[in-house]
């Protein structure tokens, strides 16, 4: 038992993280430490013994989004793969309010290195993680063994964000694997 009787509920650090996961996806950056405490169900005070500051939740929280599980697809061909990959991300990009997020993220970025660099770490290993797919295509002769990882993985991050943060027309997930493996010569 505490000094003043009362044991601490050992749930409030989940439902904080919790709350302050759901108030990013839904409201972007704009909402405040009392909105997570009204979200979590908890006092203002329990917030800040966990988080000084707004920008130390923010942190965290972006963290922990950028190590969200993502899928690993298995369809025999690194075609198949990659449009499974393609096909997901895609979607996410499309979900209700996943690009006014993406460049609240981005612009905090410019202005915040940390953030930044949970940004750039986050997605190298998200990115690093799914590798077992190409793994297996230079393994099946589908790339050739020294196949520049990063520039493939690159190229599709790359178009996805410049097009999801520039609320530009995401194309078909076919055709972007065709770009990625053939370029824009006959297949």
């Amino acid at each position: 038992m505490s000094a003043r009787g009362r044991k601490p509920d050992p749930t409030v650090d989940h439902r904080i993280r919790q709350a302050a996961t759901g108030l990013v996806l839904s409201h972007g950056l704009d909402f405040t430490m009392d909105d997570v405490a009204a979200a979590a169900g908890v006092g203002r005070a329990s917030v800040f013994r966990r988080y000084a500051t707004k920008r130390d939740m923010l942190l965290e929280t972006i963290a922990g989004l950028m190590n969200t599980y993502v899928a690993i697809p298995d369809t025999g061909s690194l075609e198949g793969d990659l449009r499974v990959v393609v096909t997901d991300t895609l979607a996410l990009w499309r979900l209700p309010g996943v690009s006014r997020v993406a460049k609240q993220v981005y612009g905090e970025a410019g202005r915040d290195p940390a953030v930044a660099e949970i940004i750039k770490t986050g997605m190298r290993t998200r990115m690093e993680r799914s590798w077992v797919v190409y793994e297996r295509a230079i393994e099946r002769g589908e790339l050739p063994p020294n196949a520049d990882l990063w520039l493939l993985t690159d190229m599709f991050a790359g178009l996805t964000a410049y097009r999801g943060l520039l609320d530009l027309p995401l194309p078909d997930p076919a055709e972007i694997v065709q770009v990625l493996l053939h370029g824009f010569t006959p297949a």
